[in-house]
């Protein structure tokens, strides 16, 4: 089975050369080697390339943009500042500079009621008609003024990172703090990253995370197979566990998906985000 990745980092300072991770070769050319060398190895026909412009990569778009030449398997996603005055800026340098989707992390923010204010219109309005994909990184908490921009906006495509950092108190889900990502089940452009399975656990390490399967039937019940994408989290992942471990941990582990959903979470549903885009850029 072929794979699409759909959550992926290529740091120009890469990550491992942050920590102690002494199996991936030192410098920027080490990560996207490794990389490479897994995509042979997994049968890995794409990438969504996450881009992150901050702490100690500011300007991972440029490296990204680089790097991508030559390189018809790396989908990038360029990293948006989240300042609602300069974001259609933004994404419209970002879609000038050839970047398949547009990337923001909000998980640290007071999203409030920004996100749907009348400012934000010409954004949204600007990727729904360029069908640019927008990953983002979001706690459940803060989807809750998604679904207007939805009901005003139904032809966004939305990708959530990591599950949208569920929160488990005693072993369970707290389901009082996921209703918010569970609400947007309605939309259907709305995409779920079934990923960073180690963050979200103590001891993160320790294979496999079975506790979080309980978080992949709640999304499976709620929005249906078809729109759960698979992700590895490269390279972060690599400080829990081995990429082996990370791709195949919903092949190999967990008993929810039959063959033929298996297929669709990890390629053909990443394939048919690809193709939405891909259509406009060819006009």
């Amino acid at each position: 089975m072929t794979i699409i990745d759909t959550h992926i980092h290529l740091f120009e300072k890469p990550y491992g050369d942050l920590y102690d991770n002494s199996h991936i070769r030192k410098g920027a050319d080490g990560e996207l080697r490794l990389y490479e060398d897994y995509r042979r190895k997994f049968d890995i026909e794409a990438a969504f390339v996450i881009c992150y412009q901050g702490g100690h990569c500011p300007q991972n778009n440029n490296f990204v943009e680089n790097i991508k030449v030559g390189r018809p398997w790396i989908y990038s996603f360029g990293h948006l500042q989240p300042d609602s005055g300069s974001l259609l800026d933004q994404a419209v340098k970002l879609d000038g500079c050839r970047h398949f989707g547009l990337s923001c992390y909000l998980e640290g923010a007071d999203t409030g009621d920004w996100m749907s204010s009348e400012q934000m219109n010409a954004f949204w309005e600007y990727i729904v008609s360029h069908r640019m994909p927008l990953s983002l990184n979001i706690r459940a908490a803060q989807c809750r003024p998604l679904a207007d921009v939805l009901e005003k906006h139904p032809g966004l495509t939305i990708l959530i990172s990591h599950m949208a950092r569920p929160e488990m108190i005693g072993g369970k889900l707290d389901e009082e703090d996921y209703v918010w990502l569970l609400n947007l089940a309605g939309y259907p452009g709305v995409y779920i990253k079934l990923s960073g399975f180690y963050a979200f656990m103590k001891d993160g390490w320790r294979y496999p995370q079975k506790i979080l399967f309980q978080v992949v039937d709640r999304l499976k019940a709620a929005f249906g197979v078809q729109r759960l994408i698979v992700a590895s989290d490269f390279p972060p992942v690599l400080e829990y566990n081995t990429f082996r471990q990370a791709i195949e941990l919903l092949r190999k582990e967990y008993q929810g998906f039959t063959p033929q959903e298996l297929e669709a979470v990890y390629k053909d549903n990443a394939r048919g985000i690809i193709e939405r885009r891909r259509e406009k850029w060819l006009q």
